[in-house]
């Protein structure tokens, strides 16, 4: 006898098969959809094997799949969804970062001399190539806050769990290669190490860092230098054996995995890093091409300027996407889905319309909008098949993709 959970199906036929701590049942599931299979003979298959009884034996890693020693298999992660759960990492990494940040400004001590802030391609460009050395203390103190903030953050998720706030939001994991076990303490420090100290060479350093990161893409098995340098591996997990897995039917009697909060949150960063950054991008564009006495000019209308090209750009970017495919990048990234509550397929231009208009019109309601747009998306906390307000008025749900 052993514990009740959704284990490999011995015949075959699928990918899971609930063994109910006795014997194999009629319940199985592909691709985090549930299904009923009573196959013949299922009382003469043997019982499954306890995994700590098991040979721990060597992970094979062939392609996209990886055969562990007791039989198990496991999918390895994409590159999307690793890079998905990274930019979620740096979202909250910056929000841990916070409150030792703002006291430390509130400390430093700004002198008169630098009134006027003559800003070279170099320093902006070291944004991006590695750090410029702190030249005074209260710098060298929110260099070292932001350097305690992200190591800590890094190695204490992935020693204890295996898993940052961004792999939980995309269904990843890190793992050690021989036993698909949890990597623990040292192995976490040694991941980190590899991309973590490049990151502090001068100059160089983040792109030493993010070709770490890359090397994943073309290296075998997708393990990255600091994969390899640790003994790990990162794979996906089964979202539906985990204890927030919940179910839908559609009105086809379709039956899906909902997605969890924390993956819809976690695509939503990722749409707006993605917005941001290409606002960003276009409006530098447009300031160094203007002058000084145009941009005095334009008066309040530069409001119009901040606020609009988001606004229209994330228009197009989420209901042109969610229309077509049910997903924006961020979804793509995360492995979910919006799709329509009654025939499940993709909503279509007027739901997905709909569903961005309810919480981003709102915004238009002086002082109080931006709390009910926020209520709107936090409502499928609570909502049925966790759906938000904006859901219900297009007539969606979000589910977890199924492989094709």
């Amino acid at each position: 006898m052993s514990n009740p959970a959704w284990l490999p199906d011995p015949t075959g036929r699928h990918q899971y098969r609930w063994w109910d701590g006795d014997q194999w049942t009629h319940h199985v599931a592909d691709d985090g959809v549930a299904k009923s299979d009573p196959a013949t003979s299922l009382g003469q298959l043997s019982a499954p094997t306890n995994p700590q009884e098991a040979e721990s034996g060597q992970i094979e890693l062939l392609g996209r799949k990886a055969y562990l020693g007791d039989g198990r298999t496991v999918t390895l992660a994409s590159p999307g969804a690793r890079l998905g759960a990274w930019m979620v990492d740096g979202f909250a990494i910056a929000l841990f970062s916070l409150p030792f940040i703002i006291p430390l400004i509130f400390l430093m001590d700004f002198s008169d001399d630098s009134e006027e802030l003559d800003l070279s391609w170099g320093d902006f460009l070291s944004t991006f190539t590695g750090p410029l050395w702190p030249s005074s203390s209260g710098e060298w103190l929110i260099f070292l806050a932001v350097i305690l903030v992200t190591s800590v953050y890094w190695v204490a998720f992935t020693a204890t769990k295996g898993q940052t706030l961004g792999k939980m939001a995309a269904g990843i994991q890190v793992v050690r290669v021989e036993d698909c076990c949890v990597p623990g303490f040292k192995r976490a420090v040694r991941r980190w190490a590899i991309p973590g100290l490049l990151g502090l060479i001068p100059f160089i350093g983040l792109p030493l860092s993010y070709l770490c990161y890359l090397s994943l893409t073309w290296r075998r098995d997708r393990q990255g230098w600091h994969d390899s340098y640790a003994g790990t591996v990162v794979v996906r997990i089964d979202r539906s054996a985990t204890k927030n897995a919940r179910w839908a039917r559609t009105g086809h009697g379709r039956t899906v995995l909902l997605a969890t909060p924390g993956a819809r949150l976690g695509a939503r960063l990722i749409d707006f890093e993605i917005i941001s950054t290409a606002w960003l991008i276009v409006l530098l564009g447009v300031i160094s091409s203007t002058t000084e006495q145009e941009l005095e000019d334009l008066g309040a209308s530069i409001l119009l300027i901040l606020i609009l090209p988001p606004l229209v750009g994330g228009l197009l970017y989420e209901v042109v996407m969610i229309a077509i495919r049910g997903q924006t990048l961020g979804k793509m990234a995360l492995g979910i889905k919006v799709i329509r509550s009654g025939a499940g397929t993709n909503p279509g231009p007027a739901k997905s319309l709909g569903r961005w208009a309810l919480p981003n019109l709102i915004l238009i309601i002086p002082l109080v909008g931006w709390l009910i747009s926020l209520l709107c998306y936090v409502s499928l906390t609570w909502g049925k098949d966790r759906r938000g307000w904006h859901d219900s008025a297009a007539g969606t749900i979000v589910v977890v993709k199924q492989s094709q």
